[in-house]
């Protein structure tokens, strides 16, 4: 069975479509079959995250009705995906709503073990549709009081479209004096922590190179933390590799493994 999951954000800057592509590298590291859509389609950047420089289709022709979204996916070093276009006529002519029923037919195809859908940031049109399009949510934030407020808001935005299954990751992790911890963050959401992501300044250098951290410096401390939460994700174990890259991990994230299992 199919699980469609949304990663979606309060707002911009927050490493969403970071999330999304290294989340869609860590399960096929696990052998699961993942295609990712850029459901931003007003200033898509998924395939720039991916280093992906060619694709001959994008969500955009599937919205216009050129093209089946079962023949739409592109390949980018075995990562599967669906762009949108950069281009201002295509997104005009471009509606959002229409995504949940494409999607659909990714899971009646039962092609893949995941969808993962990139959203727009905030609660406009396009992030409601992959609200509405998802059967799971993950809200990417950082750990700082204005952040996890905006993400407040996305949750009461997806319990009112319909009951979803939804996580919380935090991000650029600095844990400093400034910022909530994890067990705030969880009574704030009422829900379980899905996993931590460290400031890493390798991801910094990956994303000026259009190349995901998993790719470019998998032994690294944000590498390590993307594949330790894809475990938490589907219930699987992760031991990290030995090396002068590893980092400690809370306990609290330790005992989090499992719990997401579908």
């Amino acid at each position: 069975m199919t699980r469609t999951i949304g990663i979606v954000s309060g707002k911009g800057g927050v490493g969403k479509t970071t999330f999304s592509t290294n989340l869609a590298i860590g399960l096929t590291k696990f052998n699961k079959s993942v295609v990712v859509i850029d459901c931003n389609i007003t200033t898509p950047h998924l395939a720039y995250y991916l280093g992906a420089n060619y694709f001959s289709a994008t969500l955009n022709d599937v919205f216009k009705g050129n093209l089946d979204i079962k023949f739409a996916p592109a390949a980018q070093n075995g990562i599967l995906f669906i762009a949108a276009s950069e281009d201002i006529e295509d997104m005009i002519r471009s509606d959002p709503e229409q995504l949940k029923k494409h999607v659909k037919k990714l899971d009646k195809a039962n092609r893949y073990d995941f969808v993962i859908l990139d959203s727009a940031p905030g609660l406009g049109k396009e992030a409601l549709s992959t609200l509405a399009a998802s059967e799971e949510v993950i809200f990417v934030t950082t750990p700082t009081i204005p952040n996890l407020i905006d993400v407040t808001r996305c949750a009461e935005a997806a319990g009112k479209i319909g009951g979803k299954k939804f996580a919380v990751a935090l991000n650029m992790v600095r844990y400093g004096k400034y910022e909530l911890k994890i067990k705030e963050v969880e009574e704030m959401f009422g829900t379980q922590m899905l996993g931590v992501i460290p400031f890493d300044d390798n991801v910094l250098d990956s994303a000026a190179k259009g190349i995901p951290i998993l790719w470019d410096n998998p032994e690294s401390p944000a590498a390590q933390s993307f594949m330790e939460i894809t475990a938490n994700l589907i219930g699987e174990k992760y031991q990290k590799p030995k090396g002068k890259f590893m980092h400690q991990i809370s306990e609290k994230l330790k005992a989090l493994k499992g719990k997401f299992k579908k």
